[in-house]
């Protein structure tokens, strides 16, 4: 049965039993800082479980985009030399909200097993938490497995949780069983073991808990299924094949691989297949993430994709000297954009960042690798790799610590992994990432309702007053701390878009907002008091309207920016980021390329065009679902209501999804002017851009130079620059002739230099002092000096405000003097700061006098 065959029985079956079928979410969690990545289908509906949302269903069925390579849950090592492990998965699953629990969940799942599938039920086991004995009843008694075929597991087993904290609860697995001798040699074996005997493709999770930051289980306001079936797992068993990569969804990428390798896959040993598998897993996992807007970086998600790719690159290396990879993501494309249609749209952008992430890694391949075959001479003995020599290989080379431990036990060597953390903690702790605090945890009584999209000011009622994280009902003249009002015309920090600036008003005292958080469904206001203020005081809260509005401009330019890039580019511009504030827009999006000064101006022309014809901005709530439909774009990282969201309509030029403060109509903005296009990474561009003052302030400003340079110079002002580029080549000719004319200078007072040598301790000395000459060419004198008479040289020129310094010594003479001791010294003594080699350092500082020379002679006659 093909996996598009197995796709639609799977929906076509929960439909029939009542479920809403939900599209997959992305692989980048909306909004949920306890996630790297999407790693479960019911990573969508976190807060449905929790009871924070309310959709207008109690049933639900989706085949979700996952990855596991990063965090709790994570595959990375195993993928490539296990037949069931993956890092990019597809988990198709069915879901309950308060509607059924155990007893449904295990009838739906094994009638679709063993009916729809028809999965012979004498190969089947399940497990069941140790201390759950409802399901284990079930199974028994409801659904007939025979007592042998039921095993009670532990929590590292039967019990799921989705990360560090959230939703979680005891389960249930099933497995098949595969037979004596595709796992391990025990007769005994069972479910459980690491072996591939037994094969765990479906886990039904009874959600009961919500784990706290402090391990504690609170029990969630209402139970909940959540059951998660791996696609690949199960073709696996329908195709009856071993491994995953041996089912219809890797066939395209293997022969690929054979294609660009001239290996065959099915001709190679185990070590070589292990290459194909790492190949096949990896272009799907990195070409999901770049497609869902993911970019390579040195931490977070970007940094698990930079290690996907160059895990990748680095056993690519074992099948062909060619590059390979970047290729592979054709045959995903292909293959997977008729269900993922993203792939498609960003199927140019996938091989940029794949190639130009190969190509980085490929230099420092080469320079890491040599600096490892010493440290593999170094350590013989140990044959250990420490915690500092894989921090260096990962903080100089970009070798991730997966890549350290493949190299390594390729030569017989471990990886201290441990010390290795402890040198990534420190350099975290050298860079200042602070810990943040637990928020307080408010009753879902309390909530703010913000009115700030209508009005700029209002009066209300404190409805709780938080100080030092703890619930008070006063807060104290002078003392600082939170107060959460009824109603707010405060906007808080969201979408990019900055919180706003204001005061408050209690009786004749007027305080500064200091800052703005939401803290769950209420609105927090900071202040300092130089009055008692109590829960159910009456304040007045107005907002800084030029703030605010300023503000307003750049969030609309913003979405006309988007558009534009859109109209040029296509779909495969997709908003990465961004930060609104009454001074600037910042707007990061997903591009493989530099863009040029033309489509520059094309974009900034669209966007002005937009703001003359002064088209109304409506506003209006709809669903999201709905939305998509109507084709309104749906920002990358936001976390939207699926029963209600926001939508910014510039009819007919753009449409997205945006819960932040706007103007009424385009022509508000006034003008719009890019000051700055710049590159993030290999797929990520990031536009900065003004509107309103803060561009007319822009313009007066460059008018004002170009014509006073225009008068300088005595042109038209569209000629000011044709003028100053005819002025820098002169300039630039002229430097050359006074640099010829300075070296032939030097060059002729080079015999009586050396004529003021002095031999101290069997070493021929000069110190040299000349002014107006640069580093570059100190550097030319002492090596024109040393051709001539090899020993210490000291040249230094004082030039304008400052000094500059050469320190050259003979090579045959470095046993004598310690270059790096003089120049520790001329750093505390003299104030000059330098470096270099142990034959020639450079650097700089203070002006200097005659009291040098002494200085420095007295130096060299001590050593």
């Amino acid at each position: 049965m093909k996996s598009l065959d197995i796709r639609k029985k799977f929906f076509d079956f929960f439909i029939r039993s009542g479920h809403e079928k939900i599209e997959s979410s992305s692989l980048i969690p909306a909004q949920d800082p306890t996630l790297l990545f999407t790693n479960a289908g019911m990573n969508q509906f976190k807060d449905v479980f929790l009871a924070k949302e309310i959709r207008n269903y109690k049933r639900a069925v989706s085949i979700q985009k996952c990855m596991r390579a990063g965090g709790k849950h994570n595959d990375l090592d195993n993928v490539g030399f296990t037949k069931r492990h993956l890092t990019f998965f597809e988990m198709m699953g069915n879901f309950s909200f308060g509607d059924y629990f155990k007893k449904e969940a295990i009838e739906l799942a094994w009638l679709f097993i063993t009916k729809e599938l028809e999965i012979n039920k004498d190969k089947l086991h399940v497990t069941v938490f140790e201390s759950d004995d409802e399901s284990y009843d079930l199974w028994l008694k409801n659904i007939g497995v025979p007592r042998e075929k039921i095993h009670r597991l532990g929590a590292s087993d039967n019990f799921w949780q989705m990360g560090d904290i959230g939703p979680c609860g005891p389960c249930t697995e099933i497995y098949i069983d595969q037979g004596y001798g595709t796992g391990c040699s025990s007769k005994n074996c069972s479910p459980g073991c690491s072996c591939d005997r037994f094969l765990e493709f479906w886990n039904l999770v009874f959600m009961q808990y919500n784990k706290q930051p402090d391990g504690t289980l609170d029990k969630l306001k209402q139970t909940g299924v959540d059951t998660g079936m791996g696609l690949e797992r199960i073709c696996a068993i329908m195709q009856n094949v071993e491994s995953v990569y041996q089912i219809d969804l890797f066939l395209p990428i293997v022969k690929k691989i054979e294609d660009l390798s001239g290996l065959r896959y099915s001709e190679q040993e185990e070590r070589i297949k292990a290459a194909f598998h790492v190949l096949a897993d990896h272009i799907r996992a990195s070409s999901f993430l770049i497609a869902d807007g993911c970019s390579p970086s040195n931490e977070g998600r970007g940094y698990v994709l930079r290690k996907i790719i160059r895990r990748a690159a680095l056993f690519e290396k074992k099948l062909t000297e060619k590059s390979i990879f970047p290729k592979l993501s054709e045959s995903v494309v292909e293959s997977m954009s008729d269900i993922y249609p993203e792939l498609k749209t960003n199927a140019r952008l996938i091989k940029d960042v794949l190639k130009s992430e190969v190509e980085k890694f490929a230099i420092n391949l080469i320079r890491g690798a040599t600096i490892l075959e010493k440290y593999f001479e170094e350590n013989k003995s140990s044959k250990i790799i420490n915690g500092e020599q894989a921090f260096r290989l990962y903080d100089t080379y970009g070798f991730p610590i997966e890549v350290v431990h493949i190299l390594s036990n390729e030569k017989g060597f471990t990886v201290d992994a441990e010390a290795f953390e402890l040198e990534m903690q420190k350099q975290k702790e050298r860079s200042g990432k602070k810990v943040v605090n637990q928020e307080i945890d408010l009753d879902d009584s309390i909530k703010t309702e913000f009115i700030g999209y209508s009005d700029m000011s209002c009066l209300s009622e404190i409805q709780a007053i938080i100080h030092n994280d703890m619930l008070v009902n006063v807060l104290k003249n002078g003392q600082e701390g939170w107060i959460i009002t009824k109603k707010t015309p405060f906007f808080v920090e969201t979408g990019g878009q900055v919180s706003d600036k204001g005061y408050i008003k209690i009786g004749n005292q007027v305080l500064d907002v200091l800052g703005l958080k939401k803290i769950n469904k209420a609105i927090g206001i900071k202040v300092k008091t130089s009055v008692d203020i109590r829960v159910g005081d009456g304040i007045f809260s107005e907002v800084e309207k030029s703030v605010r509005l300023n503000t307003m401009k750049n969030h609309t330019a913003t979405h006309l920016l988007q558009s534009a890039l859109i109209n040029i580019f296509g779909k495969q511009i997709k908003q990465s980021g961004s930060v609104v504030n009454p001074d600037y827009l910042r707007f990061d999006f997903t591009f493989g390329r530099n863009l040029t000064g033309d489509e520059i101006k094309q974009a900034e022309e669209i966007v002005n065009e937009k703001i003359m014809e002064n088209i109304p901005v409506a506003v209006y709530q709809t669903t999201y679902k709905d939305a998509l439909q109507k084709g309104v774009i749906a920002i990358f990282g936001e976390k939207y209501n699926p029963e209600n969201v926001r939508v910014i309509d510039i009819l007919p030029f753009s449409a997205e999804l945006c819960g932040g403060t706007h103007v009424n109509r385009t022509g508000d903005i006034g003008c719009f002017k890019i000051i700055e296009v710049g590159a993030l990474s290999a797929g990520s561009r990031r536009i900065v851009a003004v509107t309103g003052p803060k561009a007319i302030e822009l313009f007066q400003t460059d008018f004002t130079i170009v014509k006073n340079l225009s008068q300088e110079f005595k042109v038209k002002t569209e000629e000011v620059v044709e003028s100053i580029l005819k002025q820098k080549s002169q300039l630039k000719n002229l430097q050359d002739i006074n640099s010829k004319l300075k070296a032939q200078l030097w060059r002729s007072q080079v015999p009586g230099w050396l004529e003021k040598l002095e031999i101290i301790k069997d070493l021929p000395f000069l110190f040299l002092s000349i002014n107006d000459f640069g580093v570059s060419e100190l550097k030319d004198i002492v090596y024109d000096l040393q051709k001539n008479k090899p020993g210490f040289y000291f040249v230094v020129s004082n030039l304008e405000d400052k000094s500059v310094f050469v320190t050259s010594l003979a090579k045959q003479y470095s046993n004598k003097i310690n270059l790096k001791d003089f120049s520790s010294w001329l750093t505390k003594e003299n104030n000059l700061v330098g470096g270099g080699s142990d034959t020639q350092i450079q650097g700089g500082g203070p002006l200097v006098d005659t009291s040098l020379q002494h200085k420095i002679k007295k130096w060299f006659e001590s050593v």
